[in-house]
């Protein structure tokens, strides 16, 4: 069962010469393609993927345009071929070693969806790990799950799954729009804790506007819900 792994990446030519050695060592007993999809990037990251390319036959890199990781992460599993697909993000705040091992565990798991609780986050500002706190209990409340550490990556499932969900977010508030979709198809999600790195290169996109979008947007689903509408598009 071929791995596809989707990276969606703004601006981190620097964070993607240190990743893409590593998913190439971790990875290289198991069947797989890496789907990085360079998102409006203004620095070199096109050049550095080109270079990447001709050493990793493995590696596809798409276009997207337009900011957005949502958007890109779509991109992405457009072009993702694999039986099984896994996200993760380009900041190397994840080791590939997990998402190897995750991978390795998803297969006797029965599970759909199977993703990350992120461990030692303090190291993130404690202002950034107070606010995913409180977004994190908004989300169990309005949306009745046990669910935790909704936006957490690596992210693994299944293709069916994927083909099933119909996808919109254009943002940040696709990882909590999969998981919504997840649990009202009715499908299976299970849940490990891994270790998180502090970033290495580059910065954060969140910002201020982030908490904003993310209150709105959970409360136009919670509504979609009561309206039976949040499969359709």
């Amino acid at each position: 069962m071929k791995f596809s792994i989707v990276i969606p990446a703004h601006n981190e030519s620097e964070n993607l010469k240190i990743l893409l050695p590593q998913l190439k060592t971790a990875l290289q007993s198991i069947e797989h393609e890496v789907v990085i999809v360079d998102n409006a990037s203004t620095d070199d990251s096109g050049e550095i993927l080109r270079a990447f390319q001709t050493k990793m036959p493995e590696l596809i890199v798409v276009k997207e345009p337009t900011l957005g990781y949502g958007r890109a992460v779509i991109a992405g599993l457009k072009n993702a071929k694999g039986d099984v697909i896994g996200i993760i993000r380009s900041d190397n705040q994840e080791k590939p070693e997990d998402l190897v091992k995750m991978y390795e565990d998803f297969h006797n798991s029965g599970f759909d969806l199977y993703k990350a609780i992120r461990k030692h986050r303090i190291r993130d500002g404690l202002m950034r790990v107070i606010i995913s706190k409180i977004y994190n209990l908004l989300f169990r409340f309005l949306f009745h799950t046990k669910i935790k550490d909704i936006n957490a990556c690596p992210k693994i499932l299944k293709r069916e799954l994927h083909e099933k969900l119909n996808i919109e977010s254009n943002d940040s508030f696709i990882d909590s729009e999969i998981i919504i979709k997840t649990l009202g198809l009715g499908y299976k999600i299970g849940e490990t804790k891994i270790d998180y790195l502090p970033r290495l290169k580059g910065k954060s996109t969140v910002k201020p506007a982030t908490v904003y979008e993310f209150l709105k947007n959970m409360l136009t689903w919670r509504n979609r819900i009561k309206n039976e509408k949040f499969l359709a598009k």
